[in-house]
């Protein structure tokens, strides 16, 4: 009863210096006292209600490497030795006031938008088992009743009593609050995490030499999107700036993200930006490693948070991110205040424990495509399609052994309910299928002419060979280049002949592609979307066929798309495999002014619509391709 009473007392506004006197002369006179709050378990709930939805408070709320920062949390260091940890688990550590602090943390379990929760077990502190649980519930009126609580139990008599009542009850509770009040004016003004203003702490001449590579990093002279950076850089947060996504931030300021990601590229040829290559976890998505350079790359790596070692490839595992370049702007080395939330998960909208037997029912906010249900001890997957016209409620058993494939059809809001059969305990996860698309990947990256003239020296060690899932290839002919040469002679001919380069560079260029190589009076470019390729064929064809002198040149146009591999060859990236083989030969096939181009090429969505504005009906033939046994299909039109 008097423990009781006190925690209560302890909690209520004002006299809290009062309070805390009095609590430690009680615990001195009272040894039963002690003994009572070795084992006792402290619990805090703090409720609010907030103006802004679910959905908007999410991406701040259930950013709990924001939230910890934001109330004054000490940074986290993994603890990578940890053999004795199970699949999932993570052992981390961090230093308050002082004193180290160790604990293992089993995977959050969330269901977005509206709950998250962790439980942690110490290892080293003044804690034995924290638990946390923070759920957000929409009110009918509108905004949202956020509730926020958290178990506590000390591993050490009366110090630890005193830290959790203290540090939990008056501190945290103060911060906590705040920062959540915070974060519902900012999901109120529509704002992102880059609008949470910081303290720049620019280097020495650090404005000057910004300002000094405006028109480096603008080339078309548009200045508002030189302004958004300099914005960016003179008042975002440190957190904020550790990782900048060029796609992802194109998006907010509502800008091309080619345009963008072009410009991050020239800022960091000038030193205002650094660029490091990420690679991605295909499990948890999240950063399993990251190099300043592509030459510091492999092409197999390991996860240290999901424990399983993977394949990289170029368009998925391979991601290039910014950060300010310090003699710009200062800001700490990179540092972590959690390293597994929901938000390093944005693809994985539910997970979720179940013990054996369990059930639970769990309401869905979900947008139209394709998932995969999945649990940790059952093999394969159970495929979900979200669609309007999918079932609101949907009950599913967990086997015991592997999924059955059949589809399940969901609603975008729907409820489901899940029930543990398996025999033992499983986690559960509902994750999006498609590759998250804000990521500017290495294959994104590369084939951009942007890359290949300021990084001309970027490339993979001598040897390392790197798989990319899909690449469009376009590969042309200069017909009757032999004959020109005798005709107008060397000079001439070769100066009509760079000519013809410069403008299909231009086109390419223009379209987001980029010259591999040259070879002969021929061209290799790589386009990551093929209708790209052809809109750059048809603006090459249309400037080479104005050029004045005589004989007219006349082009031939392969093209085709499919995986291959990405290497190094003369120190600069190249593409290898049997997709760059077919793409090479297809310009045999064309005459002069015209494009051949394969079934892969044919049934892309976008090419699909392009040929219904532009060429309705493009000739189908089959022909061999050398090399192979089987006629491909083809197709071929003038351009």
């Amino acid at each position: 009863m008097g423990c009781d009473f006190l925690a209560d007392e302890l909690l209520l506004e004002g006299g809290h210096l009062v309070r805390i006197f009095a609590f430690l002369k009680f615990l001195l006179l009272e040894p039963l006292v002690i003994i009572a709050y070795m084992t006792r378990e402290y619990v805090f709930d703090w409720s609010l209600d907030l103006q802004s939805s679910p959905e908007a408070l999410w991406p701040f709320v259930a950013d709990t490497n924001r939230f910890n920062h934001d109330t004054g949390l000490p940074a986290v260091t993994p603890v990578l030795k940890a053999s004795e940890l199970r699949p999932g688990m993570k052992r981390l550590k961090f230093s308050l006031f002082g004193l180290l602090v160790e604990w293992d943390e089993q995977p959050f379990e969330w269901v977005y938008p509206y709950r998250f929760q962790i439980r942690r077990w110490y290892r080293r502190g003044p804690f034995k088992e924290i638990r946390v649980r923070a759920e957000m519930t929409p009110k009918p009126e509108g905004g949202t009743h956020l509730q926020y609580k958290v178990w506590f139990a000390p591993a050490w008599p009366l110090i630890g009593d005193v830290a959790i009542l203290w540090q939990v009850g008056f501190v945290s509770r103060f911060r906590f609050l705040s920062v959540f009040r915070k974060y519902d004016r900012l999901a109120q003004q529509g704002a992102s995490q880059f609008d949470i203003p910081g303290t720049a702490r620019f280097a020495a001449g650090g404005k000057q030499r910004l300002e000094a590579s405006r028109a480096a990093i603008v080339a078309d002279g548009d200045p508002i999107l030189f302004e958004r950076l300099t914005w960016l850089l003179e008042h975002a947060d440190d957190l904020a700036l550790q990782r900048l996504r060029p796609y992802q931030l194109a998006d907010l300021w509502s800008l091309p993200r080619r345009t963008v990601l072009e410009a991050f590229l020239r800022a960091a040829r000038a030193g205002v930006l650094d660029l490091r290559w990420e690679l991605l976890c295909p499990s948890c998505r999240g950063t399993a490693e990251s190099h300043a350079t592509l030459g510091e790359l492999h092409n197999r790596s390991h996860c240290p948070s999901c424990h399983i070692d993977f394949s990289v490839n170029f368009d998925r595992q391979v991601e290039a991110v910014f950060r300010p370049n310090p003699a710009v702007r200062v800001i700490p080395s990179m540092y972590q205040f959690c390293v597994s939330g929901p938000h390093s998960q944005p693809h994985n909208r539910m997970t979720v424990q179940l013990v054996e037997g369990e059930e639970v029912v769990v309401s869905l906010v979900l947008e139209e495509g394709r998932y995969s249900l999945n649990a940790s001890g059952i093999r394969g997957e159970l495929p979900i399609v979200v669609c309007k016209e999918g079932e609101t409620s949907c009950t599913l058993a967990l086997p015991a052994d592997r999924w059955d494939e059949e589809e399940v059809r969901l609603a975008p809001r729907s409820v489901l309910h899940l029930k543990n059969g398996s025999g033992s305990p499983q986690f559960v996860r509902l994750e999006r299928t498609a590759w998250r698309d804000d990521a500017a990947t290495a294959a994104d990256v590369t084939s951009l002419q942007v890359f290949r003239d300021l990084f001309s020296s970027e490339a993979l060690r001598t040897g390392e060979e790197i798989s990319i899932g899909s690449v469009t290839l376009l590969f042309t002919d200069l017909r009757n280049s032999t004959r020109l040469y005798l005709q107008i002679g060397d000079a001439p001919a070769f100066g009509r002949v760079r000519q013809h380069f410069a403008l299909l560079e231009q086109a390419i260029a223009a379209e987001g592609g980029a010259i591999v190589k040259t070879i002969g009076d021929s061209v290799m470019a790589v386009f990551r979307q093929p209708v790209a390729a052809l809109r750059a064929v048809k603006a090459a064809h249309q400037a080479i066929s104005q050029l004045e002198g005589s004989p007219a040149l006349s082009i031939k146009f392969g093209l085709h798309a499919g995986s291959c591999i990405v290497v190094t060859l003369n120190d600069r990236l190249d593409y290898f495999g049997s997709t760059v083989n077919i793409a090479a030969r297809l310009p045999g096939l064309a005459e002069g002014g015209e494009i051949v181009f394969s079934r892969e090429i044919r049934n892309d969505p976008e090419v699909q619509s392009w040929l219904q504005q532009n060429y309705p009906e493009p000739t189908w033939f089959q022909a061999q391709v050398k090399g192979y046994d089987q006629p491909f299909d083809l197709w071929r039109m003038w351009v």
